[in-house]
């Protein structure tokens, strides 16, 4: 009796703190995935696509030059100004200028997570009243491969939600936490990502709700005023990438030479949406996908049977049941979306209509699929633990007990693949490795991409204040030497000036025209304003020991009516001599054998 009583009463601790409970577990599982960044620090592993090569260095100009050069950016590709290098997340910026870039960049990816965890959890909370459901959600939700330079522009959903929500019911001096909150949502995102997707669809909802106003009761007027200040706060955060577009003195984007490609296997596109995720919005989904469908086919079936037999519960199953409905299609409204927005006629209609409307990527609304996945996640672990107790009742079934273990396991299966998936997809794999394999483990990591000692020796050896020369890259990617202070003719930007690219075009001419390949890359595309080699292709990143040597066919005056003053090499040029180069130092700078062997050719001309 003692031990029936203390268990009845554990169990009642747990039923009273059990959301609080599952939320520090939550945290603590988030403390594993930060772990390694650390211990490891600087040598853990680092996504370098579209992260080290892009976002970071972006965050460290802007915030060197924030306040300072006005909107001027002389570092980069000769000059620019900041549009070029549009942040996602305006806080971001003074994290920037607070901290050494690793240290802002692990508050600013702690941030993220927090909040992407927050908003799963207690969205979860909204939906369903099974605590370990939004737990389980919500920590898988933060291994999966989200990049921290998109801020809360995928993770911060969920958060959104969770936010408008509140905001809808909660009344007087409740309903300033929420505003905040609000407000560090939207300086997070930025209009040309999350803030397109979060203004349209919260204003679609007042929309909606206006006209449901007598059969759905909620605050449409405080609705009203958090669109406001989404918008107003996008207006302010995005100033400069709206000044440059529509402004009286917008500047014609190389974004107009674009061609778009259309995709011919919508089938495939669909699949892959819905099974693996869009471009940065990976979530590992396949299993969500497959395993809805049956609950959503099974449930109802389920709810006739508790209909009859008149069991207590059917109603919540009823709800959620709703719910996961909604979420699941619009997942397959997103997916299906971003197949209609790819196919060949309306990528053709788009390309001819030119302007905006050929350059938006409007189909970036599956940024909010990692969102509705983990709700329907949520959903089924909820309801099939439900199913489980329903069947517990023996004036149901006789053998209930029997039958109540299978949805467990159904859940169990659940829960056992889809960490397995998010698992090897996550960055946290190769960080555990590392730190249980460091000797035979070689990945990417923040010391190797940036070799901050390595260019540090390199600008003692040129010798002159990096502000007064330019250098361009070959074999290692500009955004390296402009992360570590140099000032640049080539970059990677998603808007620059149309007359720039023809001004870099002509340095690369010949090289384009001796390979297809790289010449569709940069005529149709541009994004990468880089010194291309035909020989390298698009392999930007040469680390020691490639045993690499390339033969250009540069036009060295056009690279300097650019500035360019240096050529920083992760390769041997052979013909230095001939394009009136010279190396300004006969062995090749190296720190570490891992990372690059430098060569730095100053520009004398011929």
């Amino acid at each position: 009796m003692k031990d029936k009583f203390k268990i009845s009463n554990i169990l009642k601790i747990y039923e009273k703190y059990r959301w609080a409970f599952w939320f520090v577990i939550g945290l603590l599982a988030l403390s594993v995935f930060f772990s390694a960044y650390f211990i490891l620090r600087e040598d853990a592993y680092f996504m370098v696509h579209d992260e080290l090569d892009d976002g970071i260095f972006k965050y460290v100009l802007y915030a060197k030059n924030f306040g300072v050069n006005g909107s001027f950016i002389p570092e980069f590709m000769g000059g620019q100004e900041r549009y070029t290098i549009t942040v996602s997340s305006f806080w971001g910026i003074f994290l920037y200028k607070l901290f050494r870039p690793y240290t802002a960049f692990l508050i600013m990816y702690l941030i993220v997570s927090l909040t992407g965890f927050c908003g799963i959890y207690f969205l979860g909370k909204e939906l369903s009243d099974n605590a370990f459901a939004s737990f389980f959600a919500a920590c898988v939700f933060v291994y999966l491969p989200f990049k921290s330079m998109f801020a809360l522009n995928i993770t911060g959903f969920a958060f959104l939600l969770w936010i408008l929500i509140n905001l809808s019911k909660k009344q007087g001096k409740k309903c300033i936490l929420y505003f905040v909150l609000l407000i560090f949502y939207a300086t997070g995102i930025t209009l040309a990502w999350g803030g397109y997707m979060s203004i349209g669809c919260l204003t679609l909802a007042i929309i909606v709700l206006f006209f449901l106003r007598k059969k759905i009761k909620t605050d449409l007027k405080k609705l009203v005023i958090a669109d406001a200040v989404l918008i107003l706060i996008q207006f302010v955060t995005s100033f400069d990438l709206i000044k440059s577009t529509f402004g009286p003195n917008a500047v014609l984007s190389h974004r107009e030479e674009l061609i778009l490609n259309s995709r011919q296997d919508i089938l495939n596109l669909f699949k892959e949406m819905m099974f693996v995720g869009g471009s940065h919005s990976e979530c590992c989904s396949k299993v969500i996908a497959l395993s809805a469908p049956v609950l959503i086919i099974f449930i109802p079936i389920f709810l006739n049977f508790l209909k009859k037999e008149k069991v207590a519960g059917a109603a919540e199953i009823n709800k959620k049941y709703i719910f996961l409905c909604i979420f699941y299609a619009s997942c397959v409204l997103n997916s299906a979306f971003t197949c209609f927005y790819m196919s060949a006629p309306i990528v053709s209609i788009r390309q001819n209509i030119g302007g905006i409307l050929k350059t938006f990527q409007l189909n970036r609304i599956y940024w909010m699929m990692p969102t509705c996945f983990m709700c329907v996640l949520i959903l089924e672990i909820s309801l099939l633990l439900d199913i489980s107790k329903i069947f517990l009742n023996k004036r149901l079934y006789k053998n209930g007990a029997f039958i109540s273990v299978l949805p467990v396991l159904c859940v169990i299966a659940l829960c056992v693949i889809y960490s397995r998936n998010v698992y090897y997809s996550s960055p946290v794999y190769h960080n555990l490795r590392l730190l249980f394999f460091p000797d035979t483990y070689h990945v990417d990591s923040w010391r190797k991409y940036y070799a901050e000692d390595l260019f540090e020796e390199i600008s003692e050896a040129i010798g002159k204040e990096k502000s007064e020369y330019r250098v361009a890259c070959v074999g290692v990617n500009s955004s390296v030497a402009l992360f570590n202070g140099f000032y640049t003719v080539d970059g990677y930007s998603t808007d620059y000036p149309l007359e720039y690219k023809h001004r870099f075009r002509k340095v690369i001419e010949k090289e384009l025209d001796k390979d297809e390949g790289i010449r569709g890359y940069f005529d149709n595309w541009g994004n990468r304003c880089y010194l291309f080699s035909s020989e390298l292709q698009n392999n930007f990143d040469i680390m020691r020991g490639e045993g690499i040597s390339v033969t250009p066919d540069w036009d060295i005056d056009e690279l300097k009516k650019l500035g360019a003053d240096y050529i920083i090499s992760g390769v041997k040029i052979e013909n230095a001599d001939a394009l009136g180069l010279v190396c300004i130092r006969e062995e090749t700078f190296i720190k570490d054998p891992d990372s690059y062997g430098i060569r730095v050719y100053e520009i004398v001309g011929e």
